[in-house]
């Protein structure tokens, strides 16, 4: 019976950590892929854990009936992970929000707390009930179970990992999950049988839960359900008969279709790349080339295949590379776009790697270079709205080469959270670039460069581009007279120019940034929740906001200890007040850390298993050198008493 619960609750661990990465991942996906979803999901997620914890403790005819049939509890996990997937998966249509808002912070922390509840109330439930469960067979039985669960733990978050990366389906994952954790559920039960022959029938309807589940993967119901989740967060979009297939990289997944003769591609709920797409592309092209027209080698950072496509017409490009902020992407699309639409002009150089790499490689070689994508409320697409990586673009260029880079823009009137970011990205291009000019609307771009021939008079650049050869094949040059547009765009400088934040506090650097900041800022905006002013005001106060409630705390508490008359026993409230700060302080760590990893390498999406592996890996050795300790001490107290 020793194995059989050992087993079961290394399975529980298992099960609980590869099915956070699993779900972690469509949440990322259902909200947006920002930054703040990230601290969020896991914060909604202990919420639950301690709610099931709680439960089980104040509840005890519910606990006593839990110990009793604990093995039933472990098979719940099954039917909680469905729903908090159709949930998660739904959870826009839950709010009442369509797919193309943007979801308040508020709608976000609610939806959260709602959809996270089914598998973590039940994680909290577990190990109390765990416990009790085989304190009979051992002297210490929550470090037992907290080392166990751990060591699962690791191996579900490292097992996952590997199962995603190996192209392994979300439902092909989770019913091999299904299967280990009712495998070991009717173990138990078979351990019992043998001792109590009441048992055998029991036993034997556990059973047949791994046995469909075999026979779910003979006939293929994973691929199927698969399909059929796909369609569901398709049709968010475009109509589901639109869509025509699927691919995935270590940041996401790309679901594609054609909808009104455009191949499309979505990304996060979001469209991210459409061809041909000529006019989009075509203008953003027109808004390079006209400040330089003897531009003859470009590079294209991010959605912009239309762009590539668009250039490749001028029969004066030498060379147009194509990189992206997720490699894997650049590697795999071609794969999949349709033959009358994939780029085939040997001119065209894709780059599947990090762009940074491909700056230190190329120096003084490019004319011109675009960066397209979208706001930068992730840590991965900061780094390029740096100054460390302006100034590598610098020296990737020619000496009068050309920048040209998209961020969200106002048509009249910007609120605190556009100056704040058109102004940080102003600045930081400032410290790098002698010349700026910019055209204003909902997408502004900003054109940078140390030639003096920079300009945002339009009669002249529509001159300029005009004097390139097909040059209406990309973009009528007339059309630049309503995309450069000297007031506006002189109002909007002025408007950068007048935020009232210092310019330490605007610099976008890859160890300070701040312009990912003023993104979410900006977003939080746009989703109906402002929070500019006062995340400003903590912005200026600095690091003592935070110190200050911290040192408020210290000072009561030393106070009141001061005047209590001295007890027999410790302070409950102490005990239980380091064991919430040890909590907190760890969590909060790990989500930094998460941070910084994304920053550097990364989306969290397939590597969030092997981070959460990693940390329990921590646990599981912090709980054998604890136990073995405090067994060594035991000992030695034992030894004096002899």
């Amino acid at each position: 019976m020793k194995f059989a619960r050992n087993l079961l609750i290394f399975t529980y661990g298992l099960f609980t950590i590869a099915a956070q990465s699993l779900l972690f991942r469509e949440f990322l996906t259902t909200f947006e892929g920002n930054d703040i979803s990230v601290g969020i999901f896991f914060a909604s997620w202990f919420v639950w854990v301690g709610v099931g914890a709680i439960i089980v403790n104040r509840i005890p005819a519910l606990a006593k009936k839990l110990l009793k049939n604990i093995e039933f509890l472990f098979l719940l996990y099954l039917p909680a992970f469905i729903l908090e997937l159709i949930l998660i998966i739904q959870a826009r249509e839950l709010a009442g929000i369509e797919s193309y808002a943007l979801l308040p912070i508020s709608a976000i922390l609610l939806l959260s707390i709602v959809v996270n509840a089914p598998v973590s109330v039940i994680t909290g439930m577990l190990f109390p009930t765990a416990c009790r469960w085989i304190e009979t067979e051992h002297k210490q039985p929550v470090s037992r179970v907290y080392l166990i669960e751990a060591a699962g733990s690791f191996s579900g978050g490292l097992g996952v990992t590997v199962l995603l990366a190996l192209g392994v389906s979300l439902t092909r994952t989770f019913f091999i999950l299904a299967f280990l954790v009712s495998i070991s559920v009717f173990l138990v039960q078979l351990v019992k049988a043998r001792q109590n022959s009441k048992v055998k029938v029991t036993a034997g309807l556990v059973f047949l839960i791994p046995l469909c589940i075999l026979l779910c993967f003979t006939f293929g119901v994973d691929k199927t359900l698969m399909h059929h989740m796909r369609v569901a967060k398709w049709s968010k979009l475009l109509p589901a008969e639109s869509l025509t297939g699927s691919f995935r990289t270590a940041q996401a997944e790309y679901l594609y279709g054609v909808y009104q003769g455009q191949w499309v591609v979505s990304r996060q709920g979001s469209i991210c790349e459409a061809l041909p797409a000529k006019a989009a592309a075509g203008r953003i092209a027109a808004i390079g080339l006209c400040q330089k027209p003897d531009t003859k080698r470009i590079l294209v950072v991010g959605s912009g295949l239309g762009i590539c496509r668009q250039l490749l017409h001028l029969p004066q490009i030498q060379a147009v590379t194509w990189a992206h902020s997720d490699s894997e992407y650049v590697k795999k699309i071609n794969n999949f776009i349709p033959s009358e639409l994939k780029i085939t002009d040997r001119r065209f150089s894709p780059f599947a790697g990090d762009v940074r790499e491909l700056l230190v490689q190329k120096q003084q070689l490019f004319d011109i270079v675009f960066i397209n994508l979208p706001d930068a409320t992730s840590s991965v697409l900061n780094r390029y709205y740096t100054l460390e990586f302006y100034q590598q673009i610098k020296k990737s260029l020619v000496p009068d080469g050309l920048l040209a880079i998209r961020i969200a823009g106002g048509e009249n009137i910007m609120g605190t959270e556009l100056v704040n970011l058109g102004a940080s990205t102003k600045l930081t291009l400032e410290k790098v670039f002698s010349q700026l000019v910019l055209t204003p609307g909902e997408d502004t771009f900003f054109l940078a460069s140390d030639s003096e021939s920079l300009t945002g008079q339009p009669g002249i650049l529509r001159d300029r581009f005009a004097t390139i050869k097909g040059a209406n094949r990309i973009f009528p040059p007339q059309g630049l007279l309503s995309v450069y547009l000297p007031d506006r765009a002189a109002a909007a400088m002025k408007n950068y120019s007048s935020t009232d934040l210092p310019a330490n506090f605007l610099i976008n650097h890859d160890s300070k940034p701040l312009t990912h900041l003023y993104s979410l800022l900006l977003a939080a905006k746009q989703s109906g929740t402002p929070i500019a002013r006062f995340i400003k005001y903590l912005i200026l106060a600095g690091p003592l906001t935070f110190l200050i409630p911290v040192l408020i705390f210290v000072l009561f508490r030393g106070i009141y200890l001061l005047k209590s008359p001295p007890q027999g026993q410790p302070s409950a409230f102490d005990s239980s007040f380091l064991v919430f700060s040890a909590g907190s302080a760890a969590i909060g760590m790990v989500i930094v850390l998460m941070y910084l990893y994304q920053t550097h390498f990364g989306s969290l999406y397939l590597y969030i298993g092997v981070i959460s592996s990693l940390f329990m890996l921590g646990l599981t050795a912090g709980a054998a050198s604890v136990r073995h300790l405090l067994a060594k001490i035991s000992k030695s107290r034992l030894e004096l008493l002899l």
